[in-house]
């Protein structure tokens, strides 16, 4: 998708609760929010795109799981970085690598606001990969996907725009969402397994 939601602190923590009560809806909106600069910190962490795709996907499982655990006295942000940065290091202890690096050293990077050159390169890579699952969706999800997060369309608007109920809408959006996420793991994992 070509629209990355900016990252809203207060959003991250609303969504964080709702995932933490089990919401996978929240769940993918947080992850619009977290997962370029996630990205960016670990290919900057690890050399190798497999491993770093591999740490990537264990930390935003670890995010899901253990949201209730969040006790506030950080950025969502931070603590993401914190748990990618966790799984990074286990990533390289277990490749024998040794770096002596600290998130606090990324610190100015990471609340910048600014695009380096491993972020923009994080986001056209995930960019290119989602436009191409997207594709693959049928008529009547592309076009809930595509109303929802490229139009800013509300569910009342899509469903008015459409002619069907919202729970109909609804329907479409979660079902779409879920065959996304498949089809993006199933593209990272092939590509992990190509290199």
């Amino acid at each position: 998708m070509s629209k990355l939601a900016a990252y809203d602190e207060e959003r991250a923590r609303a969504l964080l609760r709702q995932v933490a009560a089990g919401d996978q809806i929240a769940f993918q909106t947080l992850y619009g929010l977290l997962a370029s600069r996630m990205y960016a910190f670990l290919r900057r962490m690890l050399s190798n795109q497999a491993t770093a795709d591999e740490v990537f996907s264990d930390a935003l499982y670890e995010v899901w799981r253990i949201a209730g655990q969040f006790r506030g006295d950080s950025k969502v942000m931070t603590w993401a970085l914190g748990i990618a940065r966790n799984k990074a290091l286990m990533a390289i202890r277990a490749a024998g690598t040794v770096i002596h690096e600290d998130i606090d050293e990324h610190g100015e990077f990471i609340d910048s606001g600014v695009p380096d050159g491993y972020e923009q390169y994080a986001r056209k890579e995930l960019q290119e990969i989602i436009a191409r699952c997207v594709g693959r969706l049928s008529e009547k999800h592309r076009e809930c996907i595509h109303l929802t997060h490229f139009e800013d369309c509300s569910m009342a608007e899509i469903a008015s725009l459409l002619g069907v109920p919202e729970g109909t809408v609804k329907s479409r959006l979660s079902h779409a969402r879920a065959q996304l996420a498949e089809c993006v793991g199933a593209v990272i994992r092939r590509r992990k397994d190509e290199l």
